[in-house]
């Protein structure tokens, strides 16, 4: 008697052991995030008191510091608007902008809680890909939207340093190392993205060498599944290329939306600034020491960037604001850009988990499996 069955949907064990693993490294990470937090705040705190800073808080003016939590709030939604811009030209089904800025959120949430940010665009890609968006236009789109980001990261602190040079290199100190290496990783990225997209022999055989080295030194153990894998992304690197080709507004569309999203992030240490009451420096000089702290720290195996973006403020900024207001500036500015939206980003996550999960609880199920004799 042989049975045919249905597609079960049921977790394999590799899969459910791979859940296990990211809940896990999840974990760990957000553990990780905090233990740096605490240990930052407490070395900070060393040079100012809760009363002084709570003193400084309560002084500042109310509309600066809405400002600031605006800009923040502004920013966090402009991921989901260039991901929807993405999608809007790419899939030929339509799909709502709330649902793109949900996904927007997802990648901010587990781009905040995983070292570098590992984890957003797969977990972005999972929901997805959840949510109905076919794969191939799903995954190009990160791609779009990532390479955007990517060029805007390297751009904005580009065009601002040679107006504020004196003031970045006088005032980097040890994060000077930081920023030289966050600027390799990004050129080494953004070169790596066009020879992928206009050139495939070229990146293909620089990664072979590069895994034949790894391999060799026995950090990679299977080079043939690594060299599929950037094939396939190679691949999709190539229909990306295809895609600025035929709607070559969408590249300047991306560009334009991660110059606001971007400007709209490193806008707001100036509005914490003007805050405290102070005008002595002009919104430039802000733009630029946050644009260079931001290329400094993202690239950082930390979760969140937790600790060097706090010490890294502290650094850069102290010449801006006065002795007494540096870290309740820190705390004010991190705080809209990172903590405020940490949280909200995560209870959108949840959000969408749930109805995920709601939706797929109330899906028909299959019927039973018909023997054959």
């Amino acid at each position: 008697m042989t049975q045919q069955t249905a597609p079960q949907c049921a977790e394999t064990p590799e899969h459910g052991n791979n859940k296990k693993s990211s809940k896990k490294l999840r974990l760990i990470s957000t553990i990780l995030m905090l233990v740096l937090i605490a240990v930052t705040l407490i070395v900070i705190f060393r040079e100012t008191s809760l009363s002084d800073f709570w003193n400084a808080a309560s002084s500042a003016d109310p509309l600066w510091l809405l400002a600031a939590l605006g800009s923040a709030l502004f920013a966090s939604l402009m991921f989901g608007v260039a991901l929807h811009l993405a999608l809007h030209v790419l899939y030929g089904k339509p799909i709502s902008l709330i649902r793109s800025i949900g996904f927007g959120y997802i990648g901010q949430y587990y781009t905040n809680i995983t070292p570098a940010g590992v984890a957003g665009q797969p977990m972005q890609l999972y929901y997805m890909i959840a949510y109905g968006v076919e794969v191939p236009f799903a995954s190009l789109a990160l791609l779009l939207v990532n390479a955007a980001h990517q060029l805007v990261v390297l751009l904005i602190p580009t065009v601002l340093f040679p107006f504020r040079f004196s003031m970045i290199l006088n005032n980097l100190g040890a994060f000077l190392w930081f920023f030289i290496f966050g600027s390799l990783i990004n050129i080494g990225l953004i070169l790596f993205l066009l020879f992928a997209m206009f050139s495939k022999n070229f990146a293909g055989r620089i990664v072979h060498k590069v895994i034949s080295i790894l391999t060799k030194i026995h950090i990679v153990k299977h080079p043939e599944r690594i060299e599929k894998r950037v094939s396939e992304q190679i691949m999709l690197y190539q229909k990306g290329a295809e895609v600025f080709k035929a709607h070559k507004w969408l590249l300047f569309g991306e560009l334009f939306s991660y110059i606001l999203l971007l400007g709209s992030q490193f806008i707001i240490p100036y509005f914490i600034y003007r805050a405290f009451h102070l005008t002595a420096f002009g919104i430039i000089d802000f733009i630029a020491l946050q644009s260079v702290l931001y290329l400094a720290v993202c690239f950082l195996p930390i979760p969140g960037s937790a600790g060097a973006s706090e010490s890294g403020f502290v650094q850069l900024f102290r010449v801006l604001f006065q002795s007494a207001l540096i870290v309740p500036a820190m705390l004010l500015s991190r705080v809209a850009s990172f903590y405020m939206i940490l949280i909200f980003s995560g209870a959108v996550a949840l959000t969408m988990q749930f109805v995920l999960s709601n939706r797929k609880k109330h899906q028909p199920k299959l019927d039973e499996p018909e023997r054959i004799e």
